[in-house]
């Protein structure tokens, strides 16, 4: 156990600027950016079965800007990439998009999230260019569910794809959003899964930000975690979480907990960077800044940079929570 904890927490650099108000001692350092609003699968939380109406290429970050980007922000503080889409992995040159990253000095960790649809295939790949660490999405291991929460027939895919990220020594960790009549008989089984395979799993609950929400889908974390303190008993893991998950050991693994429905804004050290190229401090924040029209318009860096340490000085000042929440689908903002 000890060893799964120190092969999944991260160094902190304590010397990377203060990028927020000082005296709220928030360290703004982690990025989340959203390479495309493109996805392979129409999971039923996140995308219509229909689709969405997606951008044009040329309304995109291209790769030169998003490293643009990634280097002002890493001169500003932050020092965590976590690539998401839509679906990262169908970008075509996202292998060498993350290498690029990966090269930035000052950059300390790059990580992705994907649905797993293609990491079979790109697991070597994604390792050799520098990427750290994986998420997979992944809310059922029978096939027929897994049908009918994606739309599609390819979880074989998806554990081949775990089978191989697991041989090329990722952190791997799956995120369980979990349904109540869907698929929260299975939360016994995906504990044993990730204990089977050396992995760390978070149940996340069904979150009201989409049009997509079904009051009927939610279930309460705290009923997961009576489900797992009572199946297996839970003790709090020694772990380092940079994110709204409460950590517990179980036997020889680790599981987390993600609850959605409190107020989770004040340890909060993210940014989001939309596909689209605007930049959110909060999911709940129904416009950003955009970043990509600030480039193409021809400023510099410094202006930039200028802009940038204003709007991060509001991270503490407003509470987007309270505002309207906007209609949004998870793929275009990168979860």
């Amino acid at each position: 156990m000890e060893k799964l904890i120190e092969k999944f927490n991260r160094k902190i650099d304590d010397s990377a600027p203060l990028t927020i108000n000082p005296e709220h001692s928030r360290r703004i350092d982690y990025l989340r950016i959203s390479v495309t609003d493109r996805c392979n699968l129409r999971c039923v939380y996140c995308m219509p079965s229909s689709g969405i109406e997606t951008v044009t290429q040329n309304e995109l970050l291209t790769f030169e800007e998003i490293i643009r980007l990634v280097k002002i922000l890493v001169g500003l503080g932050i020092r965590r990439i976590r690539l998401t889409g839509g679906e990262p992995l169908v970008r075509k040159g996202i292998v060498a998009l993350i290498e690029r990253i990966s090269d930035i000095k000052g950059v300390e960790d790059i990580s992705l999230t994907t649905n797993g649809i293609l990491l079979a295939s790109y697991a070597r790949l994604l390792r050799k260019a520098g990427l750290k660490g994986i998420n997979i999405s992944l809310d059922t291991l029978n096939p027929e569910k897994f049908r009918i929460i994606t739309g599609s027939d390819s979880l074989s895919g998806v554990l081949e794809g775990i089978k191989i990220a697991r041989q090329e020594g990722f952190l791997l960790k799956l995120n369980m959003v979990v349904m109540r009549g869907e698929n929260d008989d299975e939360i016994i089984n995906f504990v044993k899964f990730t204990l089977d395979n050396n992995l760390i799993l978070r149940f996340i609950e069904f979150m009201n930000v989409t049009p997509l929400w079904k009051e009927d889908y939610f279930i309460p974390i705290e009923e997961v975690k009576d489900i797992c303190e009572k199946e297996f008993g839970l003790r709090k893991a020694d772990y380092k979480s940079f994110g709204p998950a409460q950590y517990y050991q179980i036997k020889d693994g680790m599981i987390g907990f993600i609850k959605t429905s409190i107020d989770n804004c004040k340890g909060c050290s993210r940014l989001r960077l939309t596909s689209t190229g605007e930049l959110k401090l909060c999911l709940y924040q129904s416009g950003g800044v955009s970043l990509r029209d600030l480039l193409r318009k021809g400023e510099n860096d410094n202006y930039i940079m200028d802009i940038l340490r204003d709007l991060f000085c509001l991270k503490d000042d407003v509470d987007y929570r309270r505002w309207q929440r906007p209609q949004i689908y998870m793929c275009s903002v990168g979860g």
